[in-house]
């Protein structure tokens, strides 16, 4: 099994095209939607008394939810964001905390015997204590954000310390280590007691770093982007998902899973919320990551 800590959110996305207000987001949404394909999930996160019914029954057709609380007082998260024409920069409008400021996750007893954890983007501390429940992981992975790098830079250093995989952009990586260079900065990371460092570059694929290995892959080719909001945690979904579902982790299955992660964040840019992964089948997944494999052969 695999669980995701992370927001189930409401978001706002604004593009020069078009505006889809207070749909369904959140971190632990897009990552744990993502893996579901592939293996059995479930998310450990907390939504307010406004949250719709609507958006609970899809996470519910698709996920675990023993690990979702509902705090009927409060109001769920809630982010609003602008892309600009060439969806490359991502502006902030408004962040509201609102439930997960203090978040305390409780994990369910049967989380504790997870295989695979995923920790989102949320405070490290949080992050920190939602992995001291877990027994006895196979593999456990961790990404972050500017805001936790800015404000507790320690504890996320000491939460990238304690995880197997760390998931990070580029310019979050070049933030963390104060390392231009991105494969020196992985390896700075590497330092740090992890093994395995990811650094999403967004259209420009990803690289996979470890002790002995430097894989670079390209983005998917995409032709139409509707919102790229989610991409990096779907990115996260389906790495991890693969893995999970292979049950191994050789350097084969590690290069795969990383394919597999650029196809499920090109599936997530291609509309707004998580409404791709609602009609997306595993057979159209197969068929991009053999289309990937075929581009970049060579």
């Amino acid at each position: 099994m695999i669980i995701c800590v992370g927001t189930v959110a409401l978001d706002t996305t604004r593009t020069p095209f078009k505006t889809a207000k207070r749909v369904l987001g959140g971190a632990a949404v897009y990552t744990g939607l993502s893996s579901s394909f592939f293996s059995k999930t479930g998310i450990v996160g907390i939504v307010g008394k406004d949250f719709p019914q609507d958006y609970h029954k899809i996470l519910k057709e698709k996920l675990d939810l023993s690990g979702l609380k509902i705090d009927k007082k409060g109001k769920t998260f809630f982010y609003d964001s602008s892309f600009d024409y060439g969806f490359t920069r991502r502006e902030e409008n408004k962040t509201e905390l609102n439930v997960i400021e203090n978040f305390n996750p409780e994990l369910p007893d049967e989380y504790k015997n997870a295989d695979y954890v995923y920790l989102a983007n949320n405070d490290p501390e949080q992050n920190l204590k939602a992995l001291e429940q877990v027994e006895n992981p196979r593999l456990t992975v961790c990404d972050t954000i500017e805001y936790w790098i800015i404000n507790k830079k320690r504890q996320v250093k000491k939460m990238m310390s304690s995880v197997d995989v760390v998931v990070l952009n580029d310019d979050e990586i070049r933030m963390m280590t104060k390392e231009p260079n991105l494969i020196k900065a992985a390896k700075k990371i590497l330092s740090w007691g992890c093994g395995y460092v990811i650094v999403k570059k967004g259209e420009h694929g990803s690289i996979l770093v470890t002790d002995e290995i430097i894989f670079p892959t390209p983005a998917y080719p995409m032709e139409d982007i509707v919102d790229p909001t989610g991409a990096g945690d779907s990115f996260a979904g389906g790495f991890l998902g693969h893995i999970s579902r292979k049950g191994k982790l050789d350097e084969k299955t590690l290069k795969e899973s990383v394919v597999y992660g650029n196809v499920m964040g090109s599936f997530a840019v291609e509309d707004f919320s998580v409404d791709k992964f609602l009609t997306l089948k595993m057979e159209d997944i197969e068929e991009r990551y053999h289309k990937f494999r075929e581009l970049v052969k060579f």
